[in-house]
């Protein structure tokens, strides 16, 4: 952590002069782009009395995309909106070993997938201390669900600290640092509650235009 912040105060000093497109009327778009492919996958090893199955998941695909757009009530507080969709797909092979009576043996291999939508809605403050460079707290709601099965998915509320800084007057280069987050499951009607400081690095960038 402490390299992030050298980081950090090594750009708030080297600042020069570049006013940010922000105040009342503004507006931002960035978000979130990731795609993993894992062709060698993974395998799991279950033994019972009657047996033992071996799992075999390849090909994993993960895809997530979250766009963000933000609207600037005045100087300080931001708006944000920003839907999601995620993807998981891959194919399991299930060999069972029988161990009594090898007729019972069998494999089977299926293809799967799973496609999550979501949305939430996110409040900044933002409080520039020089022309380039600032700091923000974000907080929010947000709300995702299985797509073929609209009731699995789970109620999120929190958020952290983050710095930005304007290399331009119109890009900002977002990193945040720690997070509090409240889950709640449908499904289970579970929920646990996460603080921490010290993980959930994030970087990201966004475009800003509009008002002063």
């Amino acid at each position: 952590m402490k390299k992030y912040l050298f980081t950090a105060f090594t750009i708030l000093f080297f600042a020069g002069t570049s006013l940010a497109q922000m105040g009342k009327g503004a507006k931002y778009i960035g978000g979130s782009f990731n795609l993993n492919y894992d062709e060698a996958g993974y395998s799991t090893y279950v033994s019972y009395p009657q047996g033992n199955t071996q799992y075999f998941n390849t090909g994993i695909l993960n895809l997530n995309v979250s766009p963000e757009f933000g609207f600037f009530l005045n100087k300080h507080w931001v708006i944000g909106i920003q839907p999601g969709y995620a993807r998981t797909s891959g194919t399991e092979t299930n060999n069972y070993y029988s161990a009594t009576n090898a007729v019972d043996n069998y494999s089977h291999t299926r293809k799967y997938h799973t496609d999550i939508i979501g949305l939430a809605i996110n409040a900044r403050y933002y409080w520039m201390l020089s022309d380039k460079f600032g700091i923000y707290p974000q907080i929010g709601i947000s709300s995702n669900h299985v797509l073929n099965n609209f009731l699995v998915g789970s109620l999120n509320v929190g958020g952290g600290p983050n710095v930005v800084f304007f290399p331009t007057e119109k890009l900002g280069i977002n990193m945040g640092f720690g997070n509090f987050n409240y889950n709640y499951n449908y499904q289970t009607n579970g929920s646990k509650i996460n603080l921490a400081l010290n993980n959930n690095f994030s970087f990201g960038l966004n475009y800003y235009w509009g008002g002063k």
